[in-house]
């Protein structure tokens, strides 16, 4: 029974700019120690394919000792087949790795902006796909049925956008891939995964990436692996299964802070949403402060680190308001209440940064108003 291994959008010797250098390089190593766990999947269950469905890179060049690590992973697996497709960051292109490096035999790149097939005899498999060659690809490369092999599987590797039909990154739709007639297209390009769907009789779908890399791409993360046996009218038919491969994950909490009054107990307070997720030293966490709050409370949270919570990486981010009397300020006819009746459309602006000025003006203003010393809230 084949096996399939489906992954996309690893964007090896990514930056990693949110951290501080010592982390960036952790990370980095991190990024390819999920690749050796795709590697130890695809040898662990005897997968006959892996498919690359692009941005295996994060950009069309890519370091020496990159492209020497993945090849002694690729070899280490030689009786699996690793397909690539090409995707807008690591595209095929004269300079790229894909043409300019030597890669192990049992390793297949598209390397053309139009469709393209691997045929494996041996496996009974043929893989369409094609690369993108520049940044952008507007065409869509499927413009009519494919005319597949009724006797092998089909597989469709595509880094493809099929969300917007104006999309730079090779636009196709579920007509397109259900005119393809392939038991299973493997997408790339969108870092969210999703469900396993249906167009047609091709099933498809977006492994996402395996690894997050910002708080863009939270969560779990993995591959899908896809097993093939035929039905009693002899069409092979797929079963999926998700696995996960992330080293680490990228995770959010908003946090109510009205009416606590230390920096301890929210401390308290963020642990225990970490625990209801069971969210560990693995994760990277943002937290988004919310509420009327005491400003000293705020600015002595905003100081709370990684080492006090037991995170990887911890991000504060104050999206409170200040603790005043609301009422009394709404029928004040002093100076005071015409800053807070001014600036309250602005705190309760659903743009961050607006809200943000709007709050830290108040602040500034009442303190100023009231002789208070404003120097606790650099």
């Amino acid at each position: 029974m084949p096996r399939i291994i489906h992954t996309a959008d690893l964007h090896l010797d990514s930056p990693f700019s949110l951290l501080d250098a010592n982390k960036a390089m952790a990370r980095k190593a991190e990024l390819r120690g999920t690749f050796s766990n795709i590697i130890a999947i695809a040898s662990n269950e005897n997968a006959n394919i892996v498919i690359i469905s692009g941005d295996l890179f994060d950009s069309e060049f890519v370091t020496k000792e990159t492209i020497e690590f993945m090849n002694s992973q690729f070899s280490s697996v030689p009786f699996c087949k690793f397909v690539i497709a090409p995707g807008n960051h690591d595209f095929y292109s004269d300079k790229s790795a894909y043409s300019k490096s030597v890669f192990p035999s049992n390793v297949y790149i598209f390397n053309r902006n139009e469709l393209q097939v691997f045929n494996f005899p041996d496996i009974k498999v043929c893989v369409y796909g094609w690369a993108f060659t520049q940044e952008s690809m507007e065409k869509n490369p499927i413009t009519h049925s494919i005319d597949t092999n009724p006797d092998y599987i089909n597989i469709l590797a595509a880094h493809a956008d099929i969300y917007s039909s104006s999309s730079k990154y090779c636009p196709i739709s579920e007509e397109d891939i259900a005119r393809t007639n392939c038991e299973y297209a493997a997408l790339g390009h969108v870092h969210e995964g999703t469900e396993v769907k249906k167009a047609g009789n091709t099933y498809y779908a977006y492994s996402g990436c395996p690894e997050g890399r910002s708080f863009d791409e939270c969560g779990k993360k993995g591959v899908i692996s896809v097993d093939f046996e035929k039905n009693s009218f002899g069409r092979w038919v797929p079963t999926f299964s998700y696995k996960r491969v992330c080293r680490r994950r990228y995770e959010k909490i908003n946090l109510d802070i009205t009416a606590v009054e230390s920096k301890d107990e929210v401390v308290a307070r963020i642990k225990h949403e970490m625990a209801k997720q069971s969210l560990g030293s693995e994760t990277l966490l943002r937290v988004v402060l919310t509420g009327a709050v005491d400003q000293n409370i705020v600015s002595a949270s905003k100081k709370i680190t990684s080492e006090d919570i037991g995170t990887y990486y911890l991000e504060i981010q104050d999206r409170t308001i200040p603790l005043v009397d609301e009422q009394e300020l709404l029928k004040d006819i002093t100076i005071k209440g015409a800053l807070y009746r001014e600036l309250l459309p602005k705190i309760k602006s659903p743009d961050p940064e607006v809200s943000e000025s709007a709050k830290q003006a108040l602040i500034y203003g009442l303190a100023a108003l009231s002789g208070s010393d404003v120097a606790d809230f650099e």
